[in-house]
């Protein structure tokens, strides 16, 4: 009998800590010291677009479709997404890297999609953003003429 209650105990001793384990919640994600939802308001301070129609430099150029219309004074809110992911009314831009001084994110170029970068900077001593940086690039051919066009915001 004693034999039995001993392999009993120490079967619940040894099982007692995995169920502990598996009880445990789950910390929520965090992406470069942000979490999900987090937002964060800054006004567009520059607007640079600038382009080329094979070797004509277009300076500045027009935004092109596809790339969010943005203007100087202009307040743009942000939000962490549920993975890590920049949005903004008509932007979502994929979570890369806490850089330190600041978060990266990008979308890398995919069929029909066109690469977009962004850098939100970050107070060193607190982690709040302290500006963004976005990039937006465009790329077609029309009649064989290759048409890029580089978008570049920056909001504090």
């Amino acid at each position: 009998m004693k034999k039995l209650l001993l392999h009993a105990f120490a079967l619940i001793t040894t099982l007692l800590p995995l169920q502990m384990a598996h009880a445990a919640p789950k910390p929520p994600p965090v992406f470069g010291g942000w979490s999900p939802g987090k937002t964060f308001t800054f006004t567009v301070a520059t607007v640079i677009s600038s382009g080329t129609q094979g070797a004509q430099i277009i300076n500045p150029a027009p935004i092109p479709n596809g790339v969010p219309f943005l203007t100087a004074g202009q307040a743009v809110t942000f939000t962490i997404g549920k993975k890590g992911e920049l949005t903004a009314p008509g932007i979502k831009i994929a979570f890369q890297a806490d850089g330190g001084s600041a978060n990266v994110f990008i979308n890398k170029p995919k069929k029909g999609a066109q690469p977009v970068t962004a850098s939100v900077f970050k107070n060193p001593e607190t982690g709040e953003p302290l500006g963004v940086a976005l990039s937006f690039f465009t790329f077609k051919l029309t009649k064989r003429v290759p048409n890029v066009n580089t978008v570049y915001y920056t909001l504090n």
